[in-house]
């Protein structure tokens, strides 16, 4: 157990800023000691350490995500959300827990930090060269947690917008890289995308269209009791609207 006195929020963003200015040569290991030393001095639970730090830090993420762009938050959250609930009222095995796959969809877009509303909120299709741009975010968002709590989740970022044919991008990654808990952040981004607004275009609000669109996206990354699963538990939240971006006026929501 930690100390009840110990500020775990203090610790948080000077962490995260101090090991990533640790590089090589051990020197990212003496780091690691000089914050077990603190945990040994307020005599605190390393797993309870990392829990707190883990969730102070997605905070930072979805305030800098909110201080960027409303819209992009909202993405972000509901894409959470689903992939939470697909752990939650699937019970299969996706190599995440629930709170994994709800830190993973929160950061999954991360990398449109760096991406200019121009590009983000066009209402008209993007040219060769904005493509290209918005084509960098999952490498600029992997690039973003390098060094961070976040780092286990790069490679979900890396990879979100791959398809299992090969194709997506970024271009050059190996199909085979697509694990379940890649496969089921891509599969929450694809649904969050078709029931929420877009600039160029509104939400599927037909519910035939939205079942169809659901048993697409499954179908696209798993197979078998997997692929029911997430139909069934994708189905039955959004007839109850069950997410939090769900029956709220949106106005552009991301690519």
């Amino acid at each position: 157990m930690y100390h009840r006195d110990f500020p775990l929020y203090r610790l948080d963003p000077w962490v995260l800023h101090h090991r990533s200015c640790y590089g090589g040569d051990g020197e990212g290991e003496v780091f690691d000691n000089i914050i077990l030393e603190v945990i040994g001095e307020y005599m605190i639970d390393k797993k309870a350490l990392d829990i707190a730090l883990e969730n102070n830090s997605l905070i930072l993420v979805q305030k800098s995500l909110h201080a960027r762009n409303l819209h992009l938050y909202r993405h972000s959250i509901l894409t959470a959300e689903i992939a939470w609930d697909i752990v939650v009222g699937s019970k299969k095995d996706f190599g995440f827990s629930a709170t994994q796959a709800y830190m993973a969809g929160m950061l999954h877009d991360v990398g449109k930090l760096f991406v200019q509303d121009r590009i983000l909120d066009k209402r008209h299709p993007l040219t060769e060269r904005e493509w290209e741009v918005m084509e960098n975010h999952p490498a600029w968002g992997h690039d973003y947690v390098q060094g961070t709590i976040f780092e286990p989740y790069g490679d979900v970022i890396l990879h979100h917008h791959k398809l299992p044919d090969g194709s997506g991008y970024p271009k050059g990654l190996a199909a085979e890289l697509l694990d379940d808990r890649v496969r089921l952040i891509a599969a929450a981004d694809k649904i969050a995308a078709f029931i929420e607004d877009r600039p160029y275009r509104r939400r599927i609000s037909h519910q035939t269209l939205i079942n169809r669109e659901v048993r697409a996206v499954a179908e696209l990354y798993f197979e078998g009791d997997k692929k029911e699963a997430i139909i069934d538990t994708v189905k039955g939240a959004i007839t109850v609207e069950h997410w939090t971006s769900l029956g709220k006026e949106q106005h552009g929501v991301r690519r």
